[in-house]
């Protein structure tokens, strides 16, 4: 997706913002934790309207407005996880009950920009983004117990935390095309959210600061996986999670990882969720561009 299209999402978002008569510090507040997404690849928003597009085969712009109103509910998202986790240096962690705030505001914003759009499906499409919404909400609960120590289960808790909201995204533009709900993209947009997450967490692991989920006693595939190994790092991993000691040797860690097959096994169960993706992906009869840019999602 170019250029032009995630500048007009940027500008929707905050021309969105704008149009509501907030007190202006509010306004303020909103726009720069908007300006900290202008980097951002806009994937959800993309998700949206390639899915809208395919499906209905015209080119209503106001499908931009959607995807503005997804990447709202995202950064939203984004933002009560930086909060939740303490692990983040972006403005609104500075700022925390002028942020709660506004994630409210961008939510319900979302929701009154789709249900007063033109779109013959509108309430389908607000009754898909409950749903999804409340599912993804769920998968963040069960990540802050932090109780997912086996793949299995966070398997589980990813799909439902990230897979939800790739799927949202997807499932939001197919719905306002076709009024109805297509589970294929529901399922291989849902493995697209699970990639991206286990992608997030190898990065995670690659730099010893507050991100670092080593660190930060949290739990991901790699993780799992250096539990399940030798006694010797099963030992110091579980008297560190314990804490009956407060010290993580990170030379040893990161010989372990990256040695050990922690790593290359992370990815080549990043891999499984591509190619079953890929698999489902060969049923839509989708353009080459959007289909080339749903496979990059899955690298």
């Amino acid at each position: 997706m170019d250029l032009l299209y995630q500048n007009n999402i940027l500008k929707e978002m905050k021309e969105l913002v704008v149009s509501e008569d907030f007190h202006e510090s509010f306004r303020t507040n909103i726009l720069n934790y908007i300006d900290e997404k202008k980097d951002s690849h806009m994937i959800f928003g993309h998700l949206c309207m390639i899915h809208y597009q395919e499906f209905a085969q015209d080119d209503n712009l106001e499908i931009i407005k959607i995807a503005a109103a997804i990447e709202l509910i995202i950064l939203s998202f984004d933002i009560i996880d930086d909060l939740q986790d303490n692990d983040s240096e972006c403005i609104w962690c500075n700022e925390p009950a002028f942020a709660m705030n506004a994630t409210l505001a961008m939510i319900f914003l979302a929701i009154k920009l789709i249900s007063e759009s033109s779109f013959t499906h509108k309430q389908i499409a607000i009754g898909v983004l409950n749903d999804f919404v409340l599912r993804s909400i769920n998968g963040q609960h069960l990540d802050l117990l932090n109780n997912c120590r086996v793949e299995e289960s966070y398997i589980e808790m990813i799909t439902l935390k990230s897979g939800s909201l790739t799927a949202l995204s997807s499932q939001l533009g197919t719905v306002l095309a076709l009024g109805k709900y297509e589970p294929c993209v529901e399922e291989y947009s849902s493995y697209i959210g699970v990639i991206q997450q286990i992608k997030n967490d190898i990065e995670d692991l690659n730099i010893w600061n507050k991100k670092n989920d080593l660190l930060n006693k949290k739990f991901s595939i790699p993780i799992i996986f250096l539990f399940e190994q030798s006694e010797e790092y099963s030992k110091i991993l579980t008297d560190y999670y314990s804490g009956t000691t407060a010290y993580l040797d990170n030379q040893i860690f990161e010989d372990a990882l990256m040695n050990n097959g922690a790593i290359h096994y992370t990815v080549a169960l990043k891999n499984i969720f591509k190619f079953k993706a890929l698999d489902l992906l060969k049923k839509m009869p989708f353009s080459k561009k959007s289909r080339l840019y749903l496979e990059k999602l899955m690298e």
